[in-house]
């Protein structure tokens, strides 16, 4: 049996464990590479949004330039009052600046920000940026309008430029922005929309390690590590990290959940497996268990009809002189018979109790009686064997409500096993008394004892204690204490056992009393 489990053992391992432990490693060496795709797809999800933050910019700078062209083709001699009108809109716009051609200062709006050192220092920056003109000259022919950054006139000030055509000729438009407040106050509803809660976008200016703008003002946002510059804001930077946490915290995050969630699996899998070994492990021995029992029971059977056959065979053939001997192999006979019949009724029993077949007819029975009525019936093979049997009842027991046949089966049961399990002392008491609104009788025997190991299962149908070899030595089928169990069980009653090896075993049954 012990073979047959190892090989069931190895083949659940082969079938079952292995594979999860290969899958386990596989999936913990491949967490890496689906984190760092994991962070490629966020990477690529915050640039997309400081993509659209970037584009939004374009946007509104193109759509207040487009207005600015519509304006001076619509009212050019007169388009002063238009074009401030249009300046004021935008609070980060501190001017608008007109060049012809050739890099001369036409036109401002407000006339307070024509400052000759403003234009000077524009002129200049146009000459230097001569290309950027003549590509923007170009896009303007092909009728796409496109803006652009030159100079450098410091931290706090862009200028942008746009060209607009006017009765055949360019006319030079430079928009004095303040990128501060460009991005905090035009940008912000834009920037908070996109954010959404979830994520910290932030901007800096060239130098600076702080940034001079931020969605959320009352949290720090910490380490910013994904950063873009602004298309047309010059040293100008923004910044985005997700809320509460970085990509890298999120990515130990999910790594964190998914090893615990492999660990779990296999866990399962590891009792699932368990669970399949024990059940299969229990079926063998279950089998092998059977296979004993049929054993055993067919040598039970086998050696008393065998001695009822010789005594029947001889007294036929009149070998036996004299009515004493006659009588002696008669009473051989009957206690051999009463032993197979007993044999065939324990089996009966219990394939009643397998089926849940048995029906117990309860009445109001004296235990005393029924101890009394069946140790009549071990009378000739206690004395055989030479055992010393006493009977201590209780004669103020009262009546319980039982099945007399069964807690007969249940005594004969706990007899027959003390006169099987005794060795040396050949000792058998049985005593009755109350305990706690239950009345009880005990068998207790000086045998072999039962050791704490096996206690826990000799209530088992076919189980059979098999220290000293006492399975082979000792016959039986181990169902005797099953079927003794089931009894106790139906009448709602419990079994007590006090029993250590080499010292003997005792047996309680105990049953409630009935209450009128």
């Amino acid at each position: 049996m012990r073979s047959s489990q190892k090989k069931i053992g190895l083949l659940i391992l082969s079938v079952l464990v292995l594979p999860v432990l290969f899958f386990t490693v596989f999936e913990i060496g491949s967490l890496r590479q689906n984190e760092k795709v994991i962070q490629d797809i966020y990477r690529n999800q915050l640039d997309a949004i400081l993509f659209s933050i970037n584009q939004y910019s374009d946007d509104v700078v193109s759509s207040l330039a487009s207005r600015i062209d519509i304006s001076m083709n619509n009212y050019w001699q007169d388009a002063g009052p238009e074009l401030n009108k249009l300046i004021h809109e935008m609070p980060a716009v501190t001017g608008l600046l007109q060049f012809d051609p050739n890099y001369e200062c036409l036109l401002s709006y407000p006339e307070s920000s024509r400052d000759p050192a403003l234009c000077a220092g524009i002129k200049a920056s146009l000459v230097s940026a001569d290309s950027t003109i003549r590509r923007l000259q170009t896009y303007m022919r092909g009728g796409y309008r496109k803006i652009e950054t030159v100079g450098n006139p410091g931290r706090d000030m862009q200028w942008i430029v746009f060209l607009t055509r006017l009765d055949d000729r360019d006319i030079i438009n430079v928009l004095i922005l303040d990128p501060g407040k460009f991005i905090s106050q035009v940008l912000d509803p834009k920037i908070q929309e996109i954010a959404r809660g979830k994520f910290h976008i932030v901007a800096y200016r060239a130098g600076d390690k702080e940034p001079f703008y931020s969605t959320d003002k009352q949290q720090s946002t910490g380490n910013v590590s994904e950063k873009r510059p602004f298309w047309f804001l010059k040293d100008y930077t923004m910044g985005i990290v997700l809320k509460e946490m970085t990509i890298a915290d999120l990515a130990r995050e999910r790594i964190r959940r998914n090893l615990l969630l492999i660990g779990l699996m296999d866990v399962i899998l590891l009792l699932g497996a368990w669970l399949i070994y024990r059940n299969i492990a229990r079926q063998i021995e279950l089998t092998q268990l059977k296979s004993d029992f049929i054993s055993g029971v067919s040598h039970e059977i086998r050696t008393p009809l065998a001695l009822i056959s010789m005594y029947i065979e001889t007294l036929e053939m009149g070998r036996v002189k004299g009515a004493e001997k006659v009588r002696e192999y008669y009473t051989v006979i009957l206690n051999e018979t009463t032993r197979l019949s007993s044999m065939v009724n324990r089996i009966l029993s219990f394939s009643q109790i397998e089926s849940n077949k048995r029906k117990y007819l309860f009445s109001d029975t004296r235990i005393n009686e029924v101890v009394e009525n069946a140790s009549l019936t071990f009378r000739y093979t206690l004395e055989n064997k030479g055992f010393i049997y006493s009977f201590e009842p209780d004669v103020n027991l009262p009546a319980i409500s039982a099945d007399r046949e069964a807690l007969t089966d249940a005594f004969v049961n706990l007899i027959d096993n003390a006169i099987k399990y005794s060795a040396e002392h050949k000792n058998i008491a049985v005593r009755t008394g109350k305990s706690d609104g239950y009345a009880y009788f005990e068998v207790e025997d000086q045998g072999i004892g039962i050791s704490e190991r096996d206690q826990k299962y000799i209530f088992d149908k076919f189980y059979r204690v098999t220290e000293k070899n006492l399975a082979h030595r000792v016959k039986g089928s181990g169902l005797g204490l099953a079927i003794v169990k089931h009894i106790v069980d139906a009448h709602h009653g419990k079994i007590e056992l006090i029993s250590k090896q080499g010292s003997g075993s005792r047996f309680r049954l105990l049953f409630p009393v009935k209450t009128t």
